[in-house]
């Protein structure tokens, strides 16, 4: 096995077709195929079942795909690290920031960096947690800023706390609920709600919450990777939503309050989250440590 052949096996198991394979890498279909039963061969299994249109991955693929994207980014991270040490390219950060670092923290922090330093070029993907740290171990991300993940799934990275932030149900200032000072669990059941995607963190805890006082979890009307769309229509509507304390503080969410529930609310903990193994290049350790520097004036985000 070489690393050509990872190479081709990834180009098959990211388009799950021979001949889109080829022609994203530029070679002939025939020489594709040959390395991919070359390696079929070597490992005495099959990586792929043969359709009528395309292929799937086995579930020896399947294992093959997870150590294979792992030997891709360690190669990626070595050939970024030498060509640092040859000539000192700067080249991109490539930065994975949550909803709430995308409005503070991070834009100043880059804002001060690229100052000092006008040689960086920083691309910065916005999204959730789950989408980002999907990217951070395919190696299309230096480094994340966002919710930081449970123990159990970020054994494979390095987790460095700079902020906290208080979860907890919102709306609008005029809704039902506004007017009540601590409503209970049970009366945000009356209501539909407005959410982040199912894979996220935010909305697992929600559900354990309510889950945890012997409710069923909330009627979710909308689930949207837009915190723009949850905000407006919190806004225009009695629908509920489970924020930070700090997204109700932000202009755009101007009309909108957050609820003292019992027992619903979280403390949510987010910083800076990195490949274990990975290596960031000079220009990420600027960045990151202007970050540390924002974040211990303001440590709630």
């Amino acid at each position: 096995m070489n690393l050509r052949q990872l190479e081709y096996f990834l180009a098959v198991a990211k388009t799950l077709s021979i001949t889109g394979a080829a022609a994203d890498l530029g070679v002939a279909q025939p020489t594709l195929t040959k390395s991919i039963h070359a390696l079929e061969e070597e490992l005495g299994v099959m990586l792929f079942d043969r359709l009528p249109r395309g292929v799937q991955l086995t579930e020896f693929g399947h294992s093959l795909l997870r150590h294979a994207e792992t030997v891709n980014v360690q190669v990626q991270d070595a050939v970024n690290e030498i060509a640092w040490l040859r000539g000192g390219a700067v080249g991109t950060v490539s930065i994975g920031a949550g909803p709430a670092w995308l409005r503070r923290h991070l834009p100043v922090s880059l804002a001060r960096t690229v100052t000092r330093n006008p040689g960086i070029q920083a691309r910065v993907v916005g999204g959730y947690d789950d989408i980002l740290l999907r990217a951070l171990r395919r190696g299309e991300l230096d480094f994340v800023v966002a919710e930081l993940p449970s123990p159990e799934l970020s054994q494979d990275l390095l987790i460095e706390r700079l902020t906290s932030d208080e979860l907890g149900p919102c709306c609008r200032q005029g809704h039902p609920l506004a007017g009540l000072e601590q409503p209970e669990p049970a009366e945000l059941l009356e209501f539909p709600w407005i959410v982040p995607p199912p894979s996220t963190r935010s909305q697992r805890r929600l559900r354990a919450l309510f889950i945890a006082v012997d409710l069923p979890p909330p009627r979710i009307v909308v689930e949207t990777e837009s915190m723009a769309l949850i905000l407006n229509m919190l806004r225009d509507s009695d629908a509920l939503s489970f924020l930070g304390s700090m997204s109700v503080q932000w202009s755009e969410a101007e009309g909108l309050r957050m609820l003292k529930v019992p027992r619903i609310s979280a403390v949510r903990e987010a910083g800076i989250i990195s490949r274990k193994d990975g290596w960031l290049s000079p220009a990420a350790v600027a960045i990151i440590e202007e970050l540390r520097t924002v974040c211990a004036v303001a440590p709630k985000n």
